[in-house]
């Protein structure tokens, strides 16, 4: 499809901590491009871990929803933890491509903290943080779900599930406080008073209108869809450059989550069962025929791997399991160490306490003071809020041939023609970077790589000092100190009142410094980029900027 899943870049499977091209394979494939489906939950990093299985991260092109666009080019850094990820793959088993696919984007109408619901755009959200038999629900820009408030713009990644009565709701894996001023709108839901003479239709009831512009498709495929394939009773997701209350919104996009006949291969799916008939199910929308697997009960989370059947567009279940909660599992360089308590490995806040289990790679104990910045450690732990809370770190004496890491430094040496540079790090340690072929670039673009640019990279670590970068995402802080005492932060503000003086951001509260400038309409939801100091207890923003990357 040309106008958003050809966007997409490539991705090779991996598991953790080991050489490249191991992983997952899948065979066979969906659509006419001969390539399989992978969609699920993202559970962890060090690769990309999706429900548990681990594929690479290091390619460099990632899709993601923008202002501007259904689906736009951006970094793996942008990948969040407990989003809802499309991957494709090719008729070998490996991906090549993947897509950040939220469900709702939109303001909160109704919050009852105490049931763990909210509802966004007519769809009642659900919120986990007890039941093992479902992905708990992470949060950014939120200590939890007692923190959302009534009129919040929110982006919210799940999956589609229906009551014991036919309520339709989404099931949540991840609740992101967005800009309040944010212009785009994301619905999900059961297509209803679907009119293509009229060029109209309701979701959750919602009217919409389409025009030429407006582009039908599969997340499964890489075809576009004529109208004739849409009908009442489709779940679909639709993206609308229109903002939220407006009347009608108009679709950009609408991705229509069921296969089709003519789609052929193999298929990975994890979501809620729903429209149980016989041996005839949904999961995540898609028809899935589950003979010879068993019962399974309307409301159950599964993850299966089946066979799309190329004349009716259903699923044969290979295999299909109950979901177990397995722990969040990361790995990679501690890329913003504000202390042995609270650290950030591939943008995910990692905190300890007293039951945190540390241990060096060789199995020895190892004391908290081993975790330094820009050190490599693997983490295992639980969700808490907007933080994983590490059961288990372990700490290796540098990062193995063939891993991801993650370093912030200042550019030099820059040969363009080459498309190598130095990086040298806070520490005043240094890094030689060469660019992969396809390196994508976020908060700005191959034009902003200059000497004396403060950016971050996403790479393979080729030798200890030597990196592949497949990511850059700029840090745009005009003439930054950097010092050995320099701390950065990065991610969602939130507890920010508009003239005040601090905030907070990834669970630490920040206070700004004397003559600190702040970005134009500065404010919650934002994604922005800090320096600071500490003293004690206490941190002071010395610069700050926002980070409009996505």
């Amino acid at each position: 499809m040309s106008g958003i899943l050809n966007k997409r870049g490539l991705l090779f499977l991996i598991p953790l901590l080991s050489s490249c091209g191991g992983g997952t394979q899948l065979a066979g494939g969906v659509g006419t491009g001969g390539t399989g489906v992978v969609t699920g939950t993202v559970t962890g990093f060090g690769s990309l871990v999706m429900d548990g299985i681990a594929y690479n991260s290091a390619t460099p092109r990632y899709d993601a929803e923008s202002t501007t666009q259904p689906s736009v080019s951006v970094t793996a850094m942008k990948v969040p933890l407990g989003g809802q990820l499309n991957i494709q793959t090719d008729a070998q088993g490996n991906p090549t491509s993947v897509w950040i696919n939220p469900a709702l984007v939109g303001v909160v109408t109704s919050v009852n903290p105490t049931s763990g619901t909210l509802v966004v755009n007519g769809m009642e959200v659900v919120v986990n943080s007890t039941t093992s038999s479902l992905p708990n629900t992470f949060f950014i820009g939120y200590a939890g779900m007692g923190a959302i408030q009534l009129n919040d713009m929110v982006q919210v990644h799940g999956v589609p599930g229906t009551s014991s009565s036919g309520i339709p709701f989404v099931q949540a894996t991840l609740i992101k406080l967005m800009p309040s001023n944010l212009s785009i709108t994301r619905v999900s839901g059961a297509l209803t008073q679907w009119n293509p003479s009229q060029h109209t239709f309701t979701v959750n009831g919602i009217p919409f209108s389409f025009n030429a512009s407006t582009q039908f498709f599969s997340p499964f495929s890489n075809q576009t869809l004529g109208t004739g394939a849409l009908k009442n009773g489709q779940w679909v997701n639709i993206w609308s450059q229109t903002p939220s209350g407006t009347t009608p919104l108009v679709a950009g996009s609408v991705q229509v989550s069921t296969l089709l006949p003519g789609m052929n291969g193999n298929i990975r799916l994890s979501g809620l069962v729903s429209a149980v008939q016989g041996n005839q199910f949904q999961v995540d929308g898609v028809l899935v025929n589950g003979i010879h697997q068993g019962g399974v009960t309307a409301g159950q989370y599964v993850t299966l791997k089946g066979v799309i059947d190329s004349t009716t567009g259903e699923v044969s279940v290979q295999t299909l399991n109950p979901y177990i909660q397995t722990p969040a599992t990361l790995s990679g360089t501690i890329s913003e160490f504000v202390s042995t308590g609270n650290f950030v490995i591939r943008g995910t806040p990692i905190i300890t306490n007293s039951g945190t289990v540390l241990t060096f790679a060789n199995g020895a104990s190892a004391p908290l003071s081993a975790l330094q910045k820009n050190g490599y450690i693997a983490v295992q732990g639980t969700l808490q809020g907007n933080m994983v809370l590490a059961s288990s770190i372990t700490v290796y004496p540098g990062p193995p041939a063939n891993e991801v890491v993650d370093y912030l430094g200042k550019v030099s040496q820059y040969n363009p023609s080459q498309g190598t540079f130095t990086l040298t790090l806070l520490s005043g340690s240094s890094q030689q970077v060469t660019l992969s072929t396809s390196a994508s670039f976020g908060n700005g673009t191959v034009a902003n790589l200059v000497n004396g640019a403060l950016v971050e990279v996403e790479a393979t670590a080729l030798s200890p000092q030597t990196l592949s970068a497949y990511g850059v995402s700029f840090w745009n802080i005009t003439n930054p100190n950097l010092s050995s005492g320099t701390l950065e932060i990065s991610g969602v503000l939130y507890n920010y009142s508009a003239g005040g003086s601090s905030f907070n951001l990834n669970g630490l509260p920040l206070t700004l410094g004397s003559g600190v400038s702040l970005p134009s309409g500065f404010g919650n939801g934002d994604n922005i980029d800090v320096l600071m100091t500490s003293s004690g207890s206490q941190y002071q923003v010395d610069a700050v900027a926002r980070d409009d990357s996505n």
